[in-house]
């Protein structure tokens, strides 16, 4: 473990300085993803503001949602959706056979080697909308705080699960440029809450395309109109990310390095 913390620990430092060298660089990318992230929430606040809203919910109540979902990704990008990246493009340079030669893991030397300081971004405009959702709402009780710390931690496991899906899908179909595109445009239904769609698409998010669990559930949580079963959620969570590893290391096998 300890080996694993140096390792991260080294390739933090390595990013940081890489980024201190560019600062106008590093700056104007972490703004330009704030405000991206902001953009839904900024519509969805001029909705509210005309008048409409989403059935059932007021306005914190539905910023609270997009606010969860945008933390999410604010820590699962920097840390595992880089991996997507750089996979494809060592996989296509044939460099990707280095991180089989390293004593560590692969799936853990791709993960540090996809790490990306810039995201950290979505983690600054996601913390600024959580608080300011929080503000607008009467404050939560310890065991809300407590169910909403599972959840959200769930929420990373099943991003962490799809960076996997993602980056595994690399080893067999290396033109498969777009499949970040077709993430981004599927979850965007995690910025809404869950019970302004039809009950199929319900179902869809949540049974099929573990969508809804990323922000939906543990913003209800967070709001204490779900008990303790809402837990329900860890399990399936805990399943999608480890049949992500599984299916990442099933499709490693199927590598057949830069000569193949």
């Amino acid at each position: 473990m300890s080996g694993i913390m140096q390792c991260l620990a080294a390739v933090v430092r390595a990013k940081a300085a890489e980024q201190m060298a560019y600062r106008g660089h590093f700056a104007l990318s972490v703004l330009l993803l704030m405000i991206g992230d902001l953009v839904i929430p900024f519509v969805t606040l001029l909705i509210y503001n005309a008048g409409a809203s989403f059935p059932g919910w007021t306005l914190h109540e539905a910023l609270l949602v997009q606010s969860v979902f945008t933390l999410a990704k604010g820590i699962a990008f920097p840390f595992f959706f880089g991996m997507v990246g750089t996979t494809l493009s060592q996989v296509r340079e044939g460099t990707f056979d280095l991180l089989l030669l390293r004593p560590r893991p692969v799936m853990f030397m791709a993960m540090l080697t996809g790490f990306d300081f810039d995201d950290f971004g979505r983690l600054i405009s996601g913390s600024v909308l959580f608080g300011f959702a929080l503000s607008g709402l009467p404050a939560a009780s310890g065991q809300a705080w407590l169910q909403f710390g599972l959840l959200f931690g769930a929420s990373i496991a099943i991003l962490c699960a799809v960076s996997v899906f993602l980056s595994g899908m690399l080893f067999r179909w290396v033109g498969s440029s777009r499949v970040f595109d077709i993430f981004d445009a599927v979850t965007q239904f995690g910025m809404y809450p869950g019970t302004i769609f039809s009950k199929s698409l319900q179902n869809l998010l949540t049974y099929v395309l573990p969508i809804g669990l990323i922000a939906f559930v543990p913003a209800t949580a967070l709001l204490g109109r779900s008990g303790w079963g809402a837990l329900w959620a860890l399990a399936p969570a805990c399943a999608f990310l480890a049949l992500g590893i599984w299916f990442w290391h099933r499709m490693l096998k199927g590598y057949t390095s830069a000569g193949g």
